[in-house]
């Protein structure tokens, strides 16, 4: 990556920036979409001494006009995006609606990424080998409805997380279709159990699992790296779990199901 530009979202906390951070470190141009680019994580990447340069762009994920605002601002600034990691994400006990009327996990974590991957196609397509990585989490059991995908009938923050994440995955299948003839390579990520603080706010039995067994989120980025630092996969998308490929189950392997996502997800952003 030394040179190339990286655009990550969420790169001021967590696995973030620990992968902005190291990207940097290693000489890579990066671009991070964050909510308050005036946070101590934002202040730690813009004090890195390394061979790379951190280009700080506000994006709030929920809402729609600052997704395409953080875009147009990527794209002016760089010619070619050769590695998008999305990677944002929020948990929320309680439903909430964003600014556009949205179910606000599955806006966050999925149709704002959705939108911002789409409205950046010509960039990855311009880097000819662009490497772009959702972090997912596991979802082979996961199902969703598509009568209620913004959770009216029913909420539950670890179903509604889960879904999101579904989401991700069925549309890295449309999205790694229409990079194909570039080279490109779509990768879903999942890295374990990490202590973040997504985490905050549930209960205090998976809190203190996660304090124990969990990843350091220096330690999902390295591996993330690694995966990155590899083989191109033989597959696009590809589902990593820490740094082992391995086959999907269940609806993420749908392919009616991930074309049925991608037009709705289309309409509900405002994408033509």
């Amino acid at each position: 990556m030394r040179g190339k530009v990286a655009v990550i979202t969420g790169g001021t906390s967590g696995i973030g920036l620990a992968t902005a951070s190291a990207l940097a470190r290693g000489g890579a141009r990066v671009i991070v979409l964050c909510r308050n680019p005036g946070s101590d994580g934002a202040r730690r990447l813009a004090a890195l001494k390394g061979q790379g340069a951190v280009h700080l762009i506000a994006c709030d994920l929920g809402r729609l006009a600052s997704v395409r605002a953080a875009a147009r601002q990527v794209a002016d600034t760089c010619e070619a995006v050769h590695l998008l990691v999305n990677n944002a994400g929020i948990s929320l006990r309680e439903r909430a609606e964003s600014a556009d009327g949205l179910e606000m996990t599955f806006q966050v974590n999925y149709l704002s990424h959705f939108l911002l991957s789409n409205l950046l196609l010509g960039r990855l397509k311009a880097a000819r080998d662009a490497r772009v990585v959702n972090l997912v989490a596991p979802v082979d059991s996961i199902k969703l409805d598509f009568d209620d995908l913004m959770s009216k009938r029913s909420y539950s923050f670890l179903a509604a997380s889960a879904r999101s994440k579904l989401a991700l995955v069925l549309a890295a299948r449309r999205l790694s279709d229409t990079l194909a003839s570039t080279g490109a390579k779509v990768l879903c990520y999942y890295p374990g159990l990490v202590r973040s603080g997504l985490f905050e706010g549930t209960s205090r039995v998976l809190k203190a699992l996660i304090d124990v067994v969990g990843a350091t989120p220096t330690q999902a980025a390295a591996n993330l790296l690694a995966i990155l630092a590899g083989a191109p996969p033989a597959e696009s998308p590809a589902f990593f779990e820490r740094t082992r490929a391995r086959p999907l189950k269940g609806m993420a392997t749908d392919a009616e199901a991930a074309t049925r996502l991608w037009d709705m997800s289309s309409r509900l952003v405002g994408l033509t």
